[in-house]
């Protein structure tokens, strides 16, 4: 009886042993390293710059509705 008793018990020790381990190594995020050898952001995504370009198409689309507005054409 007491055989069984201590096998049972090193069976659920192993059992929470391995089920403690399976988790401590699903929570490991891994080695993550980013090597930024440039500081400065390249030249399309500094946001002043698409900001600028925007605003230019918008103006360019308004003046040539504006400009054709007066105009029948056909």
């Amino acid at each position: 009886m007491k055989r069984n008793s201590i096998s049972a018990f090193l069976a659920l020790s192993l059992f929470f042993g391995l089920s403690l381990i399976h988790q401590a190594v699903g929570q490991d995020k891994g080695l993550d390293i980013k090597i930024d050898l440039s500081p400065e952001p390249v030249w399309y995504e500094q946001t002043w710059l698409l900001v600028a370009a925007g605003a230019a198409v918008f103006v360019l689309i308004l003046v040539a509705i504006l400009k054709n507005n007066g105009k029948k054409t056909g």
